[in-house]
């Protein structure tokens, strides 16, 4: 089997020793779609609602033969399960690879749980050599890129839209030492809808997958 695969079995594995009903939030990529494809089928039974972090999510869900809960910020998610772009070595994450953050980080803040599956090249000292994604506002975008190179000149816009109809650019060359610091400074820019860094909302487990089995890393 792949990292992946063991990656999210990893993940299965937690949650089918916990009590049912369950809660869970779904993320968005290749990693998390193992754990939807191969493994949260046979958690049917002991969970009582689902919510997707993207439109690309619902649709696997639904084809699934799953139901997708409307998101509601007041709810409880017991577990969010999710994949990263990179991990560092206090479980700093870098997300939106695919487009979803800011989707992914409001599912991420409401679990009382954030399991993260990852397979073991996405293990980093120092967050950056992945590019960091940043959704931001079309009506200010102009506004704020020059604010966003005081990190890189080197920032690239993506050809497609978030699923909330925003830009998404990313910022590339810029080792993110601080990640806290960087997340709350880069939010704090007026036109930013959210940016990629989970450190204010990081995972209490991350599983990484490797050749033939996984590892856990807990917080």
């Amino acid at each position: 089997m792949s990292k992946k695969y063991n990656a999210a079995l990893g993940a299965y594995e937690i949650i089918k020793q916990k009590e049912g009903p369950l809660v869970l939030g779904i993320g968005t990529g290749s990693t998390t779609d193992y754990f939807t494809k191969d493994f949260l089928l046979i958690l049917k039974d002991k969970v009582t609602t689902l919510y997707s972090s993207s439109v690309r999510t619902t649709k696997l869900l639904l084809k699934l033969g799953f139901q997708v809960s409307e998101y509601d910020p007041k709810n409880s998610i017991d577990i969010y399960i999710d994949g990263a772009d990179e991990v560092d070595k206090d479980l700093n994450l870098i997300k939106g690879g695919g487009g979803a953050h800011t989707n992914e980080k409001k599912l991420a803040k409401q679990a009382n749980e954030f399991i993260c599956i990852i397979d073991d090249q996405k293990l980093v000292n120092c967050l950056g050599d992945f590019p960091l994604p940043v959704e931001v506002k079309i009506a200010e975008a102009n506004k704020v890129i020059p604010v966003l190179k005081q990190f890189s000149n080197n920032i690239s816009k993506r050809e497609n839209l978030s699923d909330s109809g925003n830009y998404l650019y990313d910022i590339h060359n810029f080792k993110i030492e601080n990640p806290n610091k960087i997340e709350e400074q880069i939010l704090s820019i007026n036109g930013i809808v959210d940016v990629g860094i989970f450190s204010i909302n990081k995972p209490s487990t991350v599983v990484v997958g490797l050749e033939s089995t996984y590892k856990l890393i807990e917080s």
